[in-house]
């Protein structure tokens, strides 16, 4: 054997084996986050999230701005030295400095503007979040370059499991809102702590002003990208915050997070799935178009029936899950679900302009979306509801636009879309309604009902789908039958 042709199947192995554990990764992420939020919000008030939602903007804007686009530009670069780590490295802990500096002066400013007296001492806590996170840049970007997603997994869920540990005892032991305060520097500091370790990368006393040019004229629009896209997700913290109480804002900030769970698990897992093979297939269009329309029918048939299906039992989940001191916040969870359902398509549609070269579309999209949502809270925002219906119709209305700008460049008819995507959604409304029956027709306890809607739902739909004999079916009992045929050979 060539060592050429052996290189090529350790690096082949070496890339599963890295697919694996970043997979892992992010389920593992997922299942822990989850878990942890429905025994915190068993454990604490919705006062306590309030405050932590208060704060989440300055957050995230401040992480955007001091990463700088550096991890998007730095994996692509084909040859990194030590001094463009070095400098951005220095880069982003100065920056990190300099906007938790500010941020920590304006504490006080930010706790009046919400009417909310604690978040001066809980900023000045919370956004040390900043600087820790600045340190974990550069070795995770080092790493993912060199395939060692095993490492990663490792310094991830090990921050995870013990700012778990730590946030449940401190809920349990009374402490309030600084129990997640607490998770989210703890599962910064082990997740630092490791991957340093584990990298054994270094700073050297080195600087490079050419390289900060690179970069920033490289990342510039994905920067100003993230930080609207960002400034979006939580201007409705910024609106809700100063007119409703903390406890409003915790329902909604708990909504969004729960209605964002499932089909943010399907997006990650369709996308990873879908943009190597989509990519690989650029030099076939035959191919590439029916590898599209296998996994727009994949997106509707896992997606119709978890969040048609999440809807229908919303009371239920709540009031069991998350105990009825949450129930305050149905309205805005089924509202934000209706519009989680148009999500992966959305992204799916935006993941095929990107494979396509048209990145142009993909940012015109998103700018479009954001601009809507931003449109429709200055024009509707008399309650909280209604501010989420204008989240709805843009979210929808991205949907349909993203849809015909998919016609336009690859040719993929909205009719065919729809075609493709109708028949799931006809019988996860079957499937909802039969479930929802469940809730007003017979008398047990919630949680009984919530344990007999997930079971008759799963069988309605699977039982549908089969009878029905849908495409996505057949492809998936085919895989099946082409993977045992493999391994009995």
């Amino acid at each position: 054997m060539s060592s050429c042709l052996k290189a090529r199947m350790n690096l082949k192995k070496q890339t599963t084996i890295s697919l694996i554990w970043n997979g892992l990764n992010k389920v593992g992420y997922q299942v822990i986050a989850l878990l942890v939020g429905i025994v915190t919000a068993r454990l604490l008030t919705p006062t306590d999230f309030g405050y932590i939602a208060a704060l989440a903007m300055f957050t995230m804007l401040s992480n955007i701005l001091v990463e700088s686009g550096f991890t998007a530009a730095l994996v692509r670069r084909e040859n990194n030295t030590q001094s463009d780590y070095s400098t951005a490295f220095y880069f982003n802990v100065a920056l990190s400095l300099i906007f938790y500096g500010g941020l920590f002066i304006s504490a006080p400013t930010i706790a009046d503007y919400f009417n909310m007296p604690p978040l001066t001492n809980l900023a000045r806590v919370l956004f040390l979040a900043i600087i820790i996170n600045s340190l974990f840049i550069i070795p995770n970007i080092i790493l993912t370059r060199q395939l060692r997603f095993k490492e990663i997994a490792i310094a991830e869920l090990s921050g995870m499991i013990v700012s778990a540990i730590i946030t449940i005892t401190m809920a349990m032991t009374g402490f309030g809102y600084w129990a997640i305060a607490a998770q989210q520097i703890s599962q910064l500091v082990v997740k630092v702590g490791i991957i340093w370790t584990l990298s054994h990368w270094r700073p050297s006393f080195e600087f490079s002003l050419k390289l900060l040019k690179e970069i920033f004229s490289f990342s510039f629009l994905l920067i100003i990208s993230s930080l609207i896209s960002t400034a979006t997700r939580y201007i409705y913290n910024f609106f809700i915050g100063p007119r409703y109480s903390a406890d409003d804002l915790g329902y909604y900030g708990q909504a969004f997070k729960f209605h964002q769970i499932p089909y943010n698990v399907i997006t990650s897992t369709i996308t990873g799935v879908s943009y190597p093979v989509f990519s690989s297939l650029n030099n076939d269009k035959e191919r590439q178009m029916l590898y599209i329309q296998k996994i727009m029918r994949m997106t509707a048939f896992i997606t119709f029936p978890v969040m048609v299906g999440l809807y229908c039992i919303a009371p239920n989940f709540i009031s069991v899950i998350l105990t009825d001191k949450w129930m305050p916040m149905l309205s805005y969870f089924k509202i934000l679900i209706l519009a989680g359902i148009a999500m992966p398509f959305i992204n799916l549609n935006l993941n095929i302009f990107n494979v396509i070269g048209k990145p142009r579309t993909y940012f015109q999209m998103e700018f479009m979306r954001n601009g809507l949502i931003i449109a429709l809270l200055f024009i509707l925002n008399n309650t909280i509801e209604t501010m989420l219906y204008g989240y709805l119709i843009a979210t929808y209305t991205t949907l349909i636009i993203s849809s015909l700008m998919l016609q336009k460049h690859i040719n993929y008819s909205l009719f065919d879309q729809i075609n493709h995507i109708l028949p799931s959604l006809i019988l996860a409304i079957i499937m909802g309604v039969t479930i929802s029956t469940i809730e007003t027709k017979l008398v047990m306890t919630n949680t009984m009902q919530l344990a007999l809607q997930l079971g008759i739902g799963i069988l309605t739909y699977l039982s549908l789908a089969w009878g029905c004999h849908l495409q996505i079916m057949d492809d998936i009992i085919n895989t099946i039958k082409e993977k045992k045929k493999r391994l009995n050979f």
